[in-house]
């Protein structure tokens, strides 16, 4: 790699990597429960004000310095003056740390995938003598402690260390050899979490019960509107779900071509994410419909936040499901193999933004890069394997998730809108343009200058204040500082102390 740059094998291998990378996890159980506790229907108008007015246009930004600058996000920042390679340190160093317990989360799933496959030959699912949510929290995390006493860090969990070792492994093997890799193994990975979610929706739209699920999903309460807070998770959503902020676009349009089209890649990839999110919901709250009329309670009453939604309720549901025990094993492994193709996709990306990062700085060998930060990756997360690890896993996701991707997309805004030279904005519009064959303009200034600094902004000054106010669910002040505000904190310090190194691709 000292010598030109790799390059996506065709403009189709980009589009599906970069998709890849934006449906996650975050599209099956964050979307879908992010919006059953923020307003239902009414979360749709947050939602798609800050994806027509932050998602894409910061996707834009980052496709256009990618590819302009030919350069991961720490080199495409430092190119637009050497004082900013710090945001570009520090948006890939959020999504390194979110990585971390993301793998965690998948490795939960691997738990599960073999469970479920090994049902096939008994005679029912492992869940169902004590519950799924019982067997979830008992058996698979063994928790110990509550949000009140996170500290009982209690014994570390075998299972999950062993789907952790998979996951780090399927990441490495993913990208060890570059993005020719990466682009075949997309063409597999992108379109089976779809067919398989498809398959889920349409079973799920069968059951009894489920025109009560999708009513709830879609009934709106307006008064959520009126939240910051609702605000806020619309904002972090768009980020978590499209990947802007993370650094992994800027690093994967790096590898473009430089006459590939800028802004309409941006909308197919933000508007295949949406797609793919609505779907879920469809999928998701048809499901716990037909769990309400299984179990006589109201739709509003079944847990439909994240990890209830994909460990608990849907699992309960198709326990429940019509038609035997070998199609209840079916969906089962249809539904966990969906999360750990989505997961994987998205997982590997992140490490790609900063293997990319730390290559275009430090010019390191390639496959001892990739290995050590998936070496790194899988023992940093072992803290997340002990009992109480799901505790500081829901802690670091509240700062990294919300805050960390948030407070990233608003610096990058107000870099690219009002720090910069203006002649370096209109350079790098007139670039965009110049191979896009839809054009930016004025409402892309606006919504960078404008109207996404104050809306986000305003939502992440209150947010912060409630949540020093009100606390974060019942988690001890010691805990949030430990869990939420030291990773951030550190995210910042080592942005600069990169920055100032001394690197051998400085100079390219």
């Amino acid at each position: 790699m000292a010598g030109a740059r790799e390059r996506w094998a065709s403009r189709p291998a980009f589009i599906m990597a970069a998709v890849g990378s934006a449906i996650g996890l975050g599209n099956v159980w964050r979307f879908p429960g992010t919006a059953f506790n923020y307003g239902g229907g009414a979360f749709f108008i947050p939602y798609f004000i800050a994806l027509l007015t932050a998602g894409i246009p910061l996707m834009i930004v980052e496709y256009g310095i990618g590819s302009r600058y030919q350069g991961s996000a720490a080199k495409s920042y430092a190119a637009l003056g050497r004082r900013y390679e710090w945001i570009g340190w520090w948006a890939v160093l959020v999504g390194l740390v979110i990585s971390i317990y993301y793998c965690v989360i998948l490795a939960w799933s691997w738990v599960y995938l073999g469970q479920s496959f090994f049902a096939l030959f008994g005679e029912a699912l492992p869940w169902t003598a004590k519950g799924a949510g019982d067997y979830f929290t008992q058996d698979v995390l063994q928790r110990t402690g509550t949000p009140a006493e996170p500290w009982e860090f209690g014994a570390m969990q075998w299972w999950i260390v062993l789907g952790l070792f998979l996951t780090w492994g399927a990441v490495y093997l993913s990208i060890v050899k570059g993005v020719l890799r990466v682009g075949k193994i997309v063409m597999i990975t992108v379109p089976l979490p779809l067919i398989l979610l498809v398959l889920l929706a349409i079973r799920g739209l069968t059951l009894d019960g489920a025109s009560d699920g999708l009513a709830y999903y879609l009934a709106p309460d307006w008064s959520k509107l009126l939240e910051a807070r609702t605000w806020l998770a619309a904002y972090s959503q768009v980020f978590f779900s499209l990947s802007v902020g993370w650094g992994i676009l800027i690093a994967y349009a790096s590898y473009m071509s430089k006459k590939t089209d800028v802004v309409n890649n941006a909308y197919i990839t933000s508007f295949a994410n949406c797609g793919f999110s609505f779907l879920a919901g469809f999928a998701v709250f048809s499901t716990v419909g037909f769990l309400g009329v299984a179990q006589g309670m109201p739709v509003g009453d079944i847990e439909a936040t994240s990890f209830d939604l994909a460990f608990m309720t849907y699992p309960t549901a198709v326990e429940n499901f019509p038609g035997g025990h070998f199609l209840q094993c079916l969906v089962a492994l249809g539904f966990f193999l969906m999360l750990l193709t989505l997961g994987v996709d998205s997982a590997f990306s992140i490490v790609e933004a900063v293997a990319t990062a730390m290559y275009d700085k430090f010019r390191m060998q390639r496959e001892k890069l990739v290995l050590l930060l998936c070496l790194g990756g899988f023992l940093l997360g072992l803290i997340y394997c002990l009992g109480s690890g799901i505790w500081w896993l829901d802690i670091t996701d509240k700062f990294l998730g919300d805050y960390g991707l948030s407070v990233v997309a608003l610096v990058q805004c107000v870099l690219v809108a009002w720090v910069i030279p203006r002649s370096k904005l209109r350079e790098l519009m007139d670039n965009i343009n110049g191979r896009s064959e839809l054009k930016i303009g004025t409402f892309w200034v606006i919504c960078l200058k404008v109207f996404t600094p104050l809306v986000l902004g305003a939502a992440i000054v209150k947010a912060t204040i409630d949540l020093f106010t009100e606390g974060y669910e019942g988690y001890p002040l010691p805990a949030l500082i430990l869990g939420g505000f030291v990773p951030v904190t550190a995210i910042v310090i080592l942005a600069f102390w990169l920055q100032n190194m001394k690197g051998k691709g400085d100079a390219d």
